[in-house]
């Protein structure tokens, strides 16, 4: 089965609208082929963590509300990972070696730990990890 790590520049696309920002038809491909069971989407527990930061101060750019945002992704069976030493030494070598965030690294170092791929939307994030051969920008799917 192939394994995609994403953050949550892909997962707050997938309640979105087409017409609302770019790529929100491929984020949205991506959650439908896990669900139906055609690949695996593993996240780092900092997702939950980022989503409701992003849905508190984007409310009002998604047509649900963002408690029910935050139920719904909750429901989404994403294979969640929480920390541990070996994910945060990895992180933090990621973090430096690309010049990145912890937060955005932990998702490249799962991605890593996973033998996954590493997808991303955020375009200064994927300018920073694209020599990792792992590593995916959201527009390049099709």
């Amino acid at each position: 089965m192939t394994l995609y790590v994403v953050d949550s520049s892909i997962v707050f696309k997938w309640y979105r609208q087409p017409g609302d920002e770019e790529y929100v038809p491929q984020a949205v491909s991506l959650l439908e082929r896990h669900l139906h069971g055609d690949l695996e989407i593993h996240v780092p527990d900092l997702l939950f963590y980022e989503m409701g930061n992003i849905l508190r101060f984007k409310e009002t750019v998604v047509s649900k509300g963002a408690l029910t945002i935050l139920r719904e992704t909750f429901a989404l069976a994403l294979q969640t990972h929480p920390i541990d030493l070996l994910l945060a030494e990895e992180t933090f070598r990621l973090a430096r070696e690309h010049d990145i965030t912890f937060y955005d690294a932990s998702f490249v170092a799962l991605s890593h730990l996973l033998d996954a791929s590493f997808i991303t939307a955020d375009k200064k994030l994927f300018a920073k990890v694209k020599t990792l051969p792992t590593g995916l920008f959201l527009g390049s799917l099709s």
